[in-house]
């Protein structure tokens, strides 16, 4: 990865070539926002924006082909990285990025048509696992029971302003970490290992998972957003400790593979160590 920021960094074709290659590749377009975003912290917007145009070329044959995704991260990440040159401050990029989160999150019912789409190849895979005689199960009550397409649909859509939040806030850290690489070894590990929001967010944003997890309308759809924050901010304290205690790189991996593997237990614990850490200032704690 330091290669390839030395190379985009070298001059604007080299960024614009890497930012169009990348943005080409369904899967990797992130790395394309993240170039974009290196370009603006370390040369400017002017400069970025330059790339940006470019980058949007690449992006814009995913949205003929149906998927808007690229081109929302392309310019969500591109404006996060111009707040943070100007701000320095994580905690306002979070929020910003939070806020866009939730402008894509209810902007879903203006799209029907993405909608529609979206439920169709979901049911075709429904119907496939059925016929191969695995149905898709969601948890109704204390049970499990098969589930429609239109249920996975709402599900799934329920995640849509978390992903790109997600999406948004990695291209950044990814930029963010290779400029430290090239011009601030180690700087982008303290602002990690740093990274907490002011307590009174945390408790507003508390009282809004609380709210959501009771499933009351229209926090419930929105709970997965709310919760990037904290998850975030735990993840931040796992790395901080991993440092402070001196563990080591492989401590790390394994935390991140059972995080991927236990998800649906290990993902709310990182959300709650978030929201504690705002209290007790866990990482404060730990260096004495």
């Amino acid at each position: 990865m330091r290669g390839l920021a030395e190379y985009a960094m070298s001059g604007r074709r080299q960024a614009i070539l890497v930012a169009v290659l990348f943005g080409l590749v369904p899967l990797l377009y992130p790395l394309s926002a993240a170039v974009v975003a290196l370009v603006v912290l370390r040369r400017g917007l002017q400069e970025g924006l330059i790339v940006l145009l470019w980058a949007l070329l690449s992006a814009g044959l995913h949205w003929l082909g149906g998927s808007t995704s690229p081109v929302i991260v392309l310019v969500g990440t591109t404006a996060l990285a111009w707040l943070l040159s100007n701000t320095q401050s994580w905690q306002k990029v979070l929020l910003t990025a939070t806020v866009l989160g939730l402008v894509l999150q209810l902007s879903l019912p203006l799209r029907l048509d993405y909608l529609a789409g979206f439920e169709q190849a979901i049911e075709l895979a429904i119907n496939e696992r059925i016929e191969a005689g695995q149905p898709l199960q969601i948890p109704q009550g204390q049970e499990m029971v098969d589930a429609t397409p239109a249920q996975i649909v709402l599900l799934l859509m329920s995640f849509y302003g978390a992903v790109h939040m997600l999406l948004f806030t990695a291209a950044l850290m990814a930029a963010r970490a290779s400029q430290a690489r090239l011009y601030n070894p180690g700087g982008f590990g303290q602002e990690f290992y740093n990274l907490r929001i002011d307590p009174r967010l945390m408790a507003v944003l508390f009282g809004i998972c609380i709210v959501g997890i009771y499933g009351i309308s229209p926090l419930a759809e929105l709970l997965p957003l709310f919760c990037v924050i904290p998850m975030l901010v735990g993840l931040a304290v796992i790395h901080s400790a991993v440092a402070s205690l001196k563990l080591g790189a492989i401590w790390l991996v394994i935390t991140y593979l059972v995080l991927v593997l236990m998800s649906p237990i290990m993902m709310p614990l990182v959300v709650m160590l978030g929201f504690t850490d705002s209290v007790i200032d866990i990482r404060k704690r730990l260096k004495k």
